[in-house]
């Protein structure tokens, strides 16, 4: 499965169950997962943590910014 794919699927089920969000919330989202994103790197490189977890993080994000866009293609707000 390529990244895309795999970001596409993850956006699929976050739709699945949280149904279509506005802007805002998404937005929200997505600062929200950056912030985990930066910690889960922090804590790999300072506190010996798995690097997995930044794979994770990453295709939470992707999926969300995914999300974002498929919602201003649509023109929603």
């Amino acid at each position: 499965m390529s990244e895309l794919e795999l970001l596409s699927l993850r956006a699929e089920q976050n739709v699945e169950k949280w149904g279509l969000q506005d802007f805002e919330t998404l937005g929200l989202a997505v600062c929200e997962e950056a912030g985990e994103l930066a910690q889960a790197i922090l804590q790999a490189r300072h506190e010996g943590q798995p690097r997995k977890r930044i794979f994770e993080e990453a295709v939470d994000l992707g999926a969300l910014c995914l999300q974002v866009i498929a919602r201003y293609e649509e023109g929603s707000s």
